[in-house]
């Protein structure tokens, strides 16, 4: 059997009610800096989007380019 890692979530609302879940390990350090981060880059680049209906999935290349560089680890 191997080691069981325990997870949390946090699901933080945004202005106009959209929700973003974060799954985080438990000793994970300012996460409401992340969820501040998270919620700017989507007001940045998705609803500043012309294109972008409210209430429809998120289908924005740079949106997800600039999380996956902000959630990727540094090294």
């Amino acid at each position: 059997m191997g080691k069981r890692k325990r997870w949390w979530w946090l699901m933080a609302v945004g202005g106009i009610g959209t929700k973003f879940l974060i799954f985080a390990e438990p000793h994970q350090p300012n996460i409401d800096v992340i969820c501040r981060r998270v919620y700017e880059l989507y007001a940045d680049f998705v609803m500043k989007n012309p294109f972008y209906q409210i209430e429809m999935p998120i289908r924005c290349e740079s949106f997800d380019r600039h999380i996956a560089a902000y959630i990727k680890p540094k090294q």
